[in-house]
């Protein structure tokens, strides 16, 4: 009985001794916190504010692919009749630069980009029936004016953007077979979309994007063999873009 007690006395003391290690740990931590004698306030390492990744200039290229739809119909003498409508649906490959400037507020990203793009992209149609047409729709440059925020998760910037589009496409029609004739015209609209972007080391991101274009709607005159005849056509578009931006 004697050994069980002096057993179970030290199993107490363990215990206690076991229980009372963090307290006496805080009071050390505390006490250098505090500037007492196990520390001082100048041990402690200063307060900094959270680093500004994603605000300031940059710079970068994209590039992606591009598909829509372009409505060609046809007017003489200011009347819609002739050929049926149809779709000349233009797609591509496409590549460019952009500029813009962010702001950021706490997890939220405020911004203004611009970009400008070249590339692949074109599409034609013919249509055997009624008075027959054919038609194509092919773009020389685009570019565009956004907003942008976002906010950040997990080290990403997830955001949405907005803004004015512009290009310059040419327009062609004519009777099956025969691209003959149309004209050029720099169209204008909105566009709006989402990405994301990553931080992937100093001073340089890389970003994926979609974005829906509405150009308008262009119209011109099919010279030089039907003058009497104008091409109205309605420009819609979507994009994929993968890019990498350089922060100032």
């Amino acid at each position: 009985m004697r050994s069980i007690k002096i057993l179970a006395g030290a199993c107490a003391l363990a215990v206690g001794m076991v229980a009372a290690a963090p307290l006496a740990i805080t009071n050390d931590v505390m006490a250098a916190d505090l500037g007492g004698p196990r520390g001082s306030m100048k041990d402690s390492p200063p307060l900094t504010a959270p680093t500004l990744l994603w605000s300031g200039l940059y710079a970068g290229a994209q590039t992606g692919y591009m598909w829509g739809g372009a409505r060609h119909s046809f007017e003489q003498g200011g009347l819609l009749g002739g050929p049926f409508p149809a779709n000349s649906d233009p797609d591509g490959f496409i590549f460019g630069g952009h500029v813009g400037y962010n702001l950021q507020r706490g997890s939220i990203v405020y911004g203004i980009e611009a970009d400008i793009e070249f590339g692949d992209v074109s599409g034609s149609y013919t249509d055997l029936t009624g008075d027959t047409s054919t038609g194509s729709a092919e773009m020389n440059w685009q570019g565009s004016l956004r907003a942008r925020v976002g906010v950040i998760h997990n080290g990403a910037l997830f955001y949405a953007t907005a803004g004015w589009a512009f290009g310059d496409f040419d327009f062609k029609g004519g009777p099956a077979f025969l691209i003959c004739c149309g004209y050029s015209d720099t169209v204008s609209g909105w566009t709006v979309g989402g990405g994301a972007e990553w931080m992937i080391a100093k001073n340089l991101s890389a970003r994926i994007e979609y974005r829906y274009t509405d150009f308008g709607s262009s119209s011109g005159g099919l010279a030089p063999f039907f003058p009497e005849v104008s091409m109205p056509v309605d420009l819609t578009m979507h994009a994929i873009r993968g890019g990498a931006s350089y922060r100032f």
